[in-house]
């Protein structure tokens, strides 16, 4: 790593300070003036006793202005510490997220990478092939796999592949199986996740190399007796991985916020989900948490992508 490079991270490191700030006060903001009650949650809606309200707001320090909340709030999250669920069985939130966090791992790693997998040699292929019927049935399928809903989707395989057919698990994470048999939960929520992901990088393979397929180096290359192959893979591809390492970059984000809807559907326990119950429960909290963290997390992931671009052209500067 150059000090050119070392620099300008150390610029983007310290510029993520003010960021995260700003982040936790809106965030905050928008959560505390949102309509709902927190303390709701801890009794019935027969015993809404406006003094157990009392009490409880006093209890949790909703009793105290906001400005006061978010300083005594933001002071914990500089220790790192995220405080304890108002629901959730009263669990340490960073327990609570680090229990939530693998299962959420595990099924966005496994869609992006079954997306690259398919996208890269599928949007060369299409590139090499324009207007081709595999290029057309490429397109076709890039842009229904934008326009339909994940949830419709999730919800169309679910009736057919797991109702109808009963070929697959409609929604169980399968904690009661072990090992490979517990693959079998994963199909249907990574092929919904990983549409509209592959969607994303078949257009953007297709476009980039159709930038580079035919410039005159690609032709050098050709005439010096280099096969298709080597001039696709080691000359094509190499220089149209920038605007790939940008979307990768962005899809990556997704990672740790997770898919909420998807999730929800198919009741995978990972984070999407725990956001998911948290906003009903108005557990405030693993809200901030959940949202602070994924904030924090895209910044990082933003940074790691301006870095990649170095490796991926050499030529970039990083000096701005």
């Amino acid at each position: 790593m150059t000090a050119e490079t070392r620099a300008y991270i150390a610029r983007r490191v310290l510029l993520l300070v003010p960021l995260l700030i700003g982040l936790t006060l809106v965030v905050f903001t928008m959560i505390h003036l949102a309509p709902g009650d927190p303390a709701a949650a801890f009794v019935s809606e027969q015993a809404l006793d406006p003094q157990v309200l009392a009490q409880i707001h006093k209890n949790l320090g909703l009793d105290q202005p906001l400005p006061v909340q978010y300083a005594i709030w933001l002071s914990h999250v500089a220790r790192l510490d995220f405080g304890t669920a108002y629901t959730f069985n009263q669990k340490p939130v960073i327990e609570l997220i680090g229990d939530r966090l693998p299962a959420t791992l595990v099924l966005q790693s496994l869609a992006l990478v079954v997306s690259l997998i398919i996208a890269v040699p599928l949007g060369i292929i299409s590139a090499q092939k324009q207007y081709s019927a595999l290029d057309n049935v490429a397109t076709t399928g890039a842009f229904l796999g934008l326009a339909l809903p994940s949830f419709w989707i999730a919800l169309m395989l679910q009736l057919f592949l797991a109702v109808g057919l009963g070929w697959l698990p409609v929604s169980t994470p399968g904690s009661d199986e072990a090992g490979l048999g517990r693959v079998r939960y994963l199909i249907l929520p990574i092929i919904v996740l990983a549409l509209p992901t592959l969607a994303v990088f078949v257009r953007f393979v297709r476009s980039s190399m159709l930038e580079v397929i035919r410039q005159d180096y690609l032709t050098t290359a050709r005439a010096k007796g280099l096969s298709d192959a080597a001039v696709t893979y080691h000359h094509a591809l190499k220089n149209a991985l920038i605007p790939i390492v940008t979307v990768t970059g962005t899809q990556l984000a997704r990672l740790l916020g997770g898919a909420v809807i998807v999730e929800y559907i198919f009741a995978w326990p990972g984070l999407g989900s725990l956001a998911y119950e948290s906003i009903l429960r108005r557990d405030y909290p693993v809200v901030l948490a959940l949202t602070l963290l994924t904030g924090a997390f895209i910044l990082v992931i933003n940074l790691a992508v301006d870095v990649a671009y170095t490796f991926a052209d050499p030529r970039l500067s990083l000096r701005s």
